[in-house]
């Protein structure tokens, strides 16, 4: 009895394994609202019935997804905000970790990025707290080089820098995967220059933006 017991235990392990790998693919490409439980559960092998031994609705197993999702991308780019080196090491390191997400896990960037978040109410109130959630953690990450610029994390200037930054590197993803034959490294070239220049500028030493942006000229 005592060699059946772990056995089963793996099996479980296993299905649940394969139930949420089939989900990832299902609720990326598909969407929240055209995703089915009896394809997840056709494409993991299993039984309807047994999927929701494992997962009590399809909300439920979408919220599993979007959260194991979620720390996988935060995997990759708090390593890259805590790497050493100058601020603008750390953003080249992490606007990096970031296309490095969009092309090893093309699922995950899809479910997490959608072109269209989902409808139905209560996904999308998960949808928004993951959402949120993530943000509030990257904005820990990013703290400390924005109190070295100047900026308190949690004043406007800050978050709407971080919303820029957030929807430009998403629209820039977007545009790359109509663009195969660009390379990562052009794409973080491509990004240090358009969104490095407003946050770099802040930094102690660097060159204030003159011309008409900069404000009037002193009386």
């Amino acid at each position: 009895m005592r060699t059946g017991t772990p056995k089963t235990r793996m099996r479980g392990a296993k299905r649940r394994e394969l139930i949420v790998e089939a989900a990832l693919g299902e609720f990326a490409q598909r969407g929240y609202e055209a995703a089915s439980i009896g394809r997840i559960a056709g494409a993991s092998g299993i039984a309807r019935t047994v999927l929701y031994d494992h997962f009590a609705s399809k909300l439920e197993l979408f919220v599993e997804i979007l959260e194991l999702e979620q720390r996988t991308l935060l995997r990759y780019l708090g390593t890259a905000l805590g790497s050493p080196g100058t601020t603008e090491d750390r953003w080249r390191a992490t606007f990096d970790a970031f296309f490095a997400f969009v092309q090893e896990q093309p699922l995950g960037w899809k479910l997490l990025f959608p072109n269209h978040p989902p409808l139905d109410p209560e996904a999308a109130a998960e949808f928004r707290r993951v959402r949120a959630d993530s943000n509030r953690m990257l904005a820990e990450l990013l703290a400390a080089d924005a109190r070295r610029a100047g900026l308190e994390p949690e004043s406007v200037r800050a978050r709407a820098l971080f919303a820029i930054h957030r929807e430009a590197l998403t629209a820039a993803a977007r545009w790359w995967q109509g663009h195969v034959d660009v390379s990562r490294a052009e794409m973080v070239d491509s990004a240090i220059a358009a969104l490095w220049t407003g946050f770099g500028g802040l930094q102690p030493g660097q060159d204030q933006p003159s011309g008409p942006s900069a404000g009037p000229p002193a009386r």
